[in-house]
């Protein structure tokens, strides 16, 4: 297999949410030509299956990207490969350690199998894991590696994060007739309010946007919507703080939903994205430690499809790549990188199996 070129035309099969289908593609390509099976489900993942006996492992990372952004701010072109990398979204997060995982495969299927291996590309990682839902709905295995970008270390969870929304509502006037009823004012007073909420520990509260609808300059707006930005530890209480904020100001204080759909899955999703936290001394996780010579797991700043998939089976991160540099225009990923990463998949995988 080619990986590199294999790299390069999947970072240039922009694959934004709901539209994966050319880089899902590109992917079924790849599995095949490797001799496997692979297949799209329901929602369009990708998925393909090495081994027959149990235990299972599953080999599990993201299909879509955020958008490029201006193209004039990138160093390169998508997809190129230049000083020893290949950059592009999505290098990072998480194409590359896709193809890591693919390098992996291939590596195991040289050797003794002492159980069976899924690869599981997901869709719409980035706007609330339709795919990992859905997929997770009907998986049952030892665990899940989770390829997230991690500089190649362990990682065991991560905090979770909400968008609360608050609309504060008001009359719609010409603003050279307007009367006391502007719901900016409202807004003004509350944010002073939240500005003096005291947190408890676990809790980050960031207000983040201010829309006003419809949206004219020279006309009081019928309704101001606050945007916050909530990240919070497992043991911190959500509803708790919502209810606080429903306290600080006459508002409609809630958590949005939006319905996604991908192939023949619909799912009404939240703004909701749970934290997700796997034991420091679960014993597939001291397993994966030795295999690897690691002391000790981290946390990602960031949110995964961990929680959906860990409603089955623990959920072991584990991605080459610099996580500072996803979303970013400086998003690459060294050649050396992924190789080493595929090296590590290997040798979680059979140290799973050996533990289970």
């Amino acid at each position: 297999m080619d990986w590199i070129r294999l790299l390069s035309r999947l970072i240039q099969a922009e694959s934004l949410p709901g539209q994966e289908g050319e880089a899902a593609a590109l992917l079924l390509e790849a599995l095949k030509g490797m001799g496997l099976t692979a297949t799209l489900d329901e929602a369009g993942n990708v998925e393909a299956l090495l081994g027959e006996k149990e235990p299972e492992v599953v080999l599990v990372g993201h299909l879509d990207v955020v958008p490029v952004g201006d193209p004039l701010h990138w160093p390169y072109p998508q997809g190129t490969v230049a000083q020893e990398a290949v950059w592009g979204r999505g290098a990072v997060d998480m194409k590359g350690p896709l193809v890591a995982m693919l390098l992996a495969l291939e590596a195991l299927a040289q050797r003794p199998l002492k159980g069976r291996v899924r690869f599981l590309a997901t869709v719409q990682e980035e706007v609330g894991g339709l795919g990992s839902r859905h997929a997770a709905e009907r998986l049952s295995p030892l665990a899940f590696i989770l390829g997230e970008p991690s500089g190649r270390r362990l990682m065991r969870g991560h905090r979770g994060r909400a968008e609360v929304w608050v609309d504060f509502e008001g009359e719609e006037a010409h603003a050279a007739l307007s009367g006391p009823e502007n719901p900016l004012f409202g807004l003004g007073e509350y944010l002073l309010a939240l500005k003096e909420l005291p947190l408890s520990p676990g809790l980050k509260l960031t207000p983040t946007r201010v829309d006003t609808y419809p949206g004219a300059r020279n006309q009081t707006p019928g309704v101001v919507r606050l945007y916050l930005d909530v990240r919070y530890e497992p043991e911190a209480n959500l509803e708790a703080l919502l209810e606080r904020l429903k306290a600080l100001g006459d508002a409609s204080v809630y958590i949005p939903e939006e319905e996604r759909a991908s192939g023949e899955v619909r799912l009404v999703i939240p703004a909701l994205w749970p934290p997700y936290r796997l034991p420091e001394d679960h014993p597939l996780l001291l397993a994966a430690l030795k295999a690897l010579g690691q002391e000790g797991a981290g946390l990602w700043p960031f949110t995964t499809d961990a929680p959906y998939l860990g409603t089955k089976a623990p959920v072991l991160g584990y991605g080459p790549g610099d996580p500072s540099l996803a979303h970013t225009p400086r998003e690459h990923i060294p050649l050396a990188e992924v190789e080493r990463a595929a090296q590590d998949y290997v040798r979680l995988v059979e140290a799973l199996w050996n533990a289970a």
